[in-house]
């Protein structure tokens, strides 16, 4: 998910038919519903987005990466590791307190 920030210049009489909250989703859509470890696209969610009748180019912005270790890629990736195995076995917990009916 990103967010953007516009500034408007110039006129203009677009009127994007926009959505009201809420409402906007609907509890059935699949992006509210997506595995994130199925490898498959992220689906949509929400209304279509607005097709401009003019083509803007922006000029691309430097990428900053975060890096949740400050010791490099293979700590990060070692990190990255645990919290998956971490969340495996919540999963599991989880699961075995569902199955128990709580």
């Amino acid at each position: 998910m990103t967010c953007f920030n516009f500034k408007v210049t110039d006129g203009g009489n677009a009127t994007p038919k926009g959505v009201k909250f809420p409402g906007a989703y609907q509890k059935n859509d699949p992006g509210l519903h997506f595995d994130i470890n199925s490898h498959d696209p992220y689906p949509t969610l929400g209304p279509p987005v607005y097709k401009s009748k003019y083509d803007v180019k922006l000029e691309p912005k430097e990428r900053t990466v975060i890096s949740p270790t400050g010791k490099g890629e293979k700590a990060d990736d070692a990190y990255y590791e645990q919290q998956y195995e971490a969340l495996k076995k919540l999963e599991a917990l989880i699961s075995y307190f569902v199955s128990m009916g709580g």
